[in-house]
């Protein structure tokens, strides 16, 4: 095989990748694929997806699974169990503003649905990489960050 071929292959790859993100992240906008998505394994698919070499393939499957979590609370349940959110929140610290916006919006989606999972948001250390979100310059991200406290706090708090 030749350079060009070889590298071919992993621009397929790469391709491959993006395209299923967007069309997971397309998907979970309509309740009536939700079910289909998860019982396909979606989750799981979408987990390795978060440390993509690719920043736009991260940012995809972030927003993927936010929008899954904020659907149901069996959804956002699976995020937790899935070992997601410490990858979420450890992510936060070193990616860009549009993967920041999209990790807090997973935290979000997962809090707002019990105080237990408000608790498992708040015990993946989530706490302190949302407060340094909101010294973020992008206002984005201070919004995002300021959400998912706001869904987090009143369910947590006793």
């Amino acid at each position: 095989m030749t350079t060009r071929q070889i590298l071919n292959v992993f621009e397929q790859y790469q391709k491959a990748r993006t395209a299923f993100v967007q069309a997971v992240a397309d998907l979970s906008t309509r309740p009536q694929n939700i079910e289909t998505l998860q019982n396909a394994g979606v989750m799981s698919l979408l987990r390795p997806l978060l440390l993509d070499i690719v920043p736009s393939v991260q940012q995809t499957a972030a927003l993927a699974l936010g929008r899954l979590a904020n659907y149901s609370d069996d959804l956002a349940e699976a995020v937790v169990k899935g070992d997601i959110l410490p990858q979420l929140v450890y992510s936060l610290a070193e990616q860009n503003r549009f993967y920041k916006k999209a990790a807090a919006f997973v935290l979000r989606a997962v809090a707002k649905h019990s105080p237990p999972l408000a608790q498992a948001v708040v015990d993946s250390g989530a706490l302190d990489a949302l407060a340094i979100c909101l010294e973020e310059f992008d206002p984005g991200v201070k919004e995002a960050a300021a959400w998912a406290l706001g869904y987090i706090a009143p369910r947590t708090l006793r």
